[in-house]
């Protein structure tokens, strides 16, 4: 992988901050039920002005979201916010390649080269074992099960609990 500011690539990807000219293609992910009733925030049916918030936001010191794209389409967005949560989302057409994994391997590489982040954590809803999966691949350990809100579903779910340390030097 290789790093340029804010910018990574990876043998498939390249992502960038995100921006609000990435509204549309969010939007259109974001369109699909199955992709966010897995979210905790994200509201449906899809808001466009919650998307176009949400793309407004970028990605610098204290973290925000990064678009991957893989030439011009868009693959999915990960990222991690001031208080070290990790989080992606990707749309149906690309789920089981392997993005997930490797746009989180490159994600969680910069954020613990840059020193932001002394861990992270991330939350997956118990009916979503495959981004479960793709946490452990990536070195995240389960930690207590709880419950918490999803704004799609409109309730309290199952969720389980995952944590990384940054490595030691």
């Amino acid at each position: 992988m290789e790093s340029g500011g804010e910018i990574l690539r990876t043998e498939r990807l390249l992502l960038r901050p995100v921006t609000v000219a990435d509204a549309g293609d969010m939007q259109v992910m974001v369109g699909d039920f199955d992709v966010v009733r897995h979210t905790g925030t994200w509201p449906w049916p899809a808001d466009p002005a919650f998307t176009e918030k949400r793309c407004a936001v970028g990605f610098g010191d204290k973290g925000g979201w990064l678009v991957a794209l893989a030439g011009s389409d868009l693959i999915g967005t990960v990222g991690v916010g001031p208080d070290g949560d990790f989080g992606y989302m990707l749309p149906q057409a690309q789920w089981g390649r392997g993005y997930a994994t490797e746009m989180g391997r490159a994600v969680v590489d910069h954020a613990f080269t840059t020193g932001r982040w002394p861990g992270l954590k991330a939350c997956v809803f118990e009916d979503n074992p495959a981004s479960a999966h793709v946490l452990t691949k990536l070195g995240f350990a389960e930690g207590a099960a709880c419950t918490g809100f999803c704004a799609s579903r409109n309730g309290d779910f199952p969720i389980r609990t995952f944590t990384l340390d940054a490595p030691q030097a």
